[in-house]
């Protein structure tokens, strides 16, 4: 017969294997054993599904057999350690716990206690110094060898290990480690990754607790550039991490930003507004994301969106234009032979207003002049003459529309019909 072999450093005290609640692990959050209750579910399993087993305390077999006893005229298997009746009957666990649960507990402790061993062996014998398991290898046992690394992630070089958190692959569905070990599955959902939590809060069934989106946003808020280029380029609405609210728990690193580079964040819904305006995005300058992670990180980084606002009511999608700039540059250089002052500190963005009837737009927080693209259409005198207000706008500080602005251009056209004139006032 093939069996699971299980084994780890140190003799274990047969005591905590009969007594309820026994256990020296429970002040430590980061350990997986903390009720005490493991041991006592593994035994109940094993018995009650006839699996053939075997535990060696150093180099000693203890004999684990059951009594059998009626208690209101229902039988209770009591499980009995080296001929000694303890308080754990075969029922103990329900059909709550599964093969895996076992094995995990059994590997669990091992790694708690260390020098873990696992290995599928026919021979069964203990050694001194260290506490070995010994579990008959059923069909469901050997799923869980045969899956090992769907429970246990060891071995294995994270792409991320920074504080609590470690990031894996994932691709399949969502799963949460803790200590390498499995704590929860979600085959409903799609995971860009697989996170291990160690702070994370479970139950006697060693179930992860609490909400799913926390540990996540948490996780990849500080993850390393590896992480962060790999979602980038790969998230997607299918994911969970593409369909979550990020604003509401945490501050993303700097390195979210620099892993953009020149590059500017889109989103679907914004690549079809401008397709429907017949505006073809160009993809090489863009990174399309699920909107989720595009209003989180433009909230947090302003400017690396393409998507901007103009003003309040006014949305501009930026989108290099090769055509425009060439025509603004042709401008710009017939200003500087009139010697017309552009402030130096100016730069130009092009791309599509969402209301079609504005061409150009300064933005004085980032000193930008947002260039609609349609400005390659139009004559030289008009890109010149929108470039000049633009930069009229920018040196005066005063809006479009007000009577402020209206009297410094009045002002600025007297002023250079005098001047031209060589008329002194």
């Amino acid at each position: 017969m093939k069996y699971l072999k299980i084994q780890n450093n140190g003799e274990l005290d047969i005591r905590l294997v009969a007594l309820m609640g026994g256990t020296t692990k429970s002040k430590d959050e980061f350990k997986i054993g903390q009720w005490g209750s493991g041991l006592k579910y593994t035994l109940a399993y094993l018995l009650k599904n006839n699996l053939d087993f075997k535990i060696f305390i150093g180099g000693n077999e203890v004999k684990v057999t059951t009594e059998t006893e009626n208690i209101r005229d229902e039988k209770f298997e009591i499980i009995c350690i080296d001929g000694k009746r303890t308080s754990i009957t075969t029922q103990m666990g329900g059909d709550a716990w599964k093969a895996w649960m076992i094995v995990r507990e059994l590997w669990c402790n091992a790694l708690d206690e260390g020098g873990e061993i696992k290995d599928i062996v026919e021979d069964c014998c203990g050694s001194p110094g260290t506490t070995t398991f010994y579990i008959q290898l059923s069909t469901e046992i050997k799923e869980v060898w045969d899956n090992w690394s769907k429970y246990f992630i060891q071995g294995v070089e994270p792409m991320s290990d920074k504080g609590f958190y470690k990031i894996y692959p994932g691709g399949q569905s969502l799963r949460f480690y803790k200590n390498g070990v499995l704590i929860m599955e979600r085959p409903e959902s799609k995971s860009l990754f697989s996170y291990d939590i160690g702070y994370a809060d479970i139950n006697e069934l060693r179930e992860f607790r609490g909400s799913v989106e926390y540990p996540i946003a948490d996780a990849l808020s500080n993850a390393s550039p590896k992480v962060i280029e790999y979602f980038l380029e790969n998230i997607s609405e299918k994911y969970v991490e593409g369909d979550m609210d990020y604003t509401s728990f945490v501050t993303f690193a700097k390195e979210w930003k620099d892993a953009l580079g020149g590059a500017k964040l889109i989103h679907k819904e914004i690549i079809e507004n401008m397709a429907g305006r017949g505006i073809e995005a160009d993809t090489q300058a863009l990174i399309c994301v699920p909107k989720c992670v595009y209003q989180h990180l433009t909230k947090q980084f302003p400017g690396i969106g393409a998507l901007r606002l103009a003003n309040k009511v006014n949305e501009f999608y930026e989108i290099y234009d090769a055509d425009c700039e060439v025509k603004i540059k042709s401008a710009l250089a017939i200003l500087e032979t009139c010697g017309y002052f552009i402030h130096p500190e100016l730069k130009f963005v092009y791309g599509a207003f969402g209301d079609k009837r504005v061409i150009a737009q300064i933005h004085l927080d980032t000193k930008e002049i947002m260039i609609s693209e349609c400005i390659k259409n139009r004559s030289t005198f008009d890109v010149v003459a929108t470039i000049v207000e633009e930069n009229e706008h920018f040196q005066t500080g005063f809006n479009d529309h007000t009577r402020e602005f209206q009297q410094h251009f009045i002002n600025l056209y007297t002023k250079t019909l005098l001047d031209k004139n060589n008329v002194p006032v």
